[in-house]
């Protein structure tokens, strides 16, 4: 198991913070003791759960919000994400905002591992053939993590956008899909959101977290430096990233929103990506495009900067208790 960007002996011999270490270790012990070297699959899909699920809970509301700003029927309904927030508060409580999170936290662990994991192996495998990392590479590798990581998103995402945007429940959801080709509705616009994120996500923060780190050991010093570093590239990382993919991630919510049984869709959602692209643009202007681009940028950087400073940590964690082998 590599590093994304190898860490210099500063970073590798600074303490990580001690709740997360125990925390760690202890659901890690329960499953595998205490001196096993174990898969690094096992391993690194712990690290990417609990990685992925601390950051998904931290910035669920900002993505329900975001998805009804989405739909034409929540521009039409709202003037924006406070407006919206405060209607689906007072007409449902404080934990409508949640509604299908148990969805997304679920997928959390296979998609972070296959995410993760596909920067981390392409990152590897062209350092190996190059013998550095050249920035293309590492966009390169980024966006193929985004890429192969539609395979487990876009059920996910089939099943969560259906849920926000309407009272149906898990069940109800399941009954109305038909097979693979309903769970995979919309995957084409995924992979393009996907790629454009992860493209920019995994390089930004490669070098952010190592540039940054000087500056923030010198205002925290002893004080888990490495891991404060981490947070503070992640979030930066996630905004850029969140906005650029928003086009997409607009397009992929109207062909993957509820619809009523029998409702006809208002664009040609079978017709691919950019024809559906285009009659948006054609109907309601290009600016719809960014529809809910703050509400996105607003959930993707404490998302983003929880998931990837605790992956770091984890990882590191892992290696030091001799669980995997860093092959750096």
């Amino acid at each position: 198991l590599h590093h994304w960007h190898t860490q210099k002996t500063q970073q590798q011999q600074t303490k990580h913070p001690v709740e997360m270490r125990i925390l760690f270790l202890l659901a890690v012990t329960l499953v595998i003791g205490t001196e096993a070297l174990v898969p690094a699959g096992i391993v690194h899909t712990a690290v990417g759960a609990v990685a992925g699920s601390a950051g998904a809970l931290a910035a669920y509301p900002f993505d329900y919000v975001k998805s009804q700003l989405q739909t034409e029927e929540g521009r039409a309904k709202y003037e924006g994400g406070f407006d919206a927030a405060a209607d689906i508060i007072k007409t449902g409580g404080p934990f409508a905002l949640y509604r299908g999170v148990l969805v997304n936290v679920i997928g959390v662990a296979p998609e972070k591992t296959v995410k993760l994991g596909a920067n981390n192996f392409l990152r590897v495998a062209i350092m190996a053939h190059f013998g550095y990392l050249p920035l293309a590479g590492e966009v390169v590798a980024g966006g193929f993590a985004g890429m192969t990581q539609v395979i487990v998103t876009n059920p996910l995402e089939v099943v969560k956008v259906k849920m926000q945007t309407s009272d149906m429940t898990f069940r109800d959801v399941m009954k109305q899909i038909n097979g693979l080709k309903d769970l995979y509705q919309g995957a084409e616009a995924c992979i393009y959101r996907d790629m454009v994120f992860s493209a920019f996500l995994f390089p930004f923060y490669a070098h952010a977290k190592v540039f940054l780190l000087p500056f923030v050991a010198a205002v925290v010093g002893d004080n888990a430096p490495v891991f404060w570093s981490n947070l503070l590239a992640g979030s930066m990382s996630a905004g850029p990233a969140a906005f650029i993919s928003t086009p997409a991630d607009v397009v992929k919510t109207r062909i993957q929103q509820s619809r009523e049984e029998g409702e006809e869709a208002e664009y040609s959602i079978n017709e691919g990506f950019f024809t559906v692209g285009s009659e948006i643009v054609a109907k309601e202007g290009g600016e719809v495009l960014f529809s809910g681009w703050f509400e996105r940028v607003i959930r993707s950087v404490p998302q983003f900067g929880v998931t990837l400073a605790l992956f770091d940590v984890l990882n590191d964690v892992a290696i030091e208790q001799g669980w995997i082998v860093s092959v750096q």
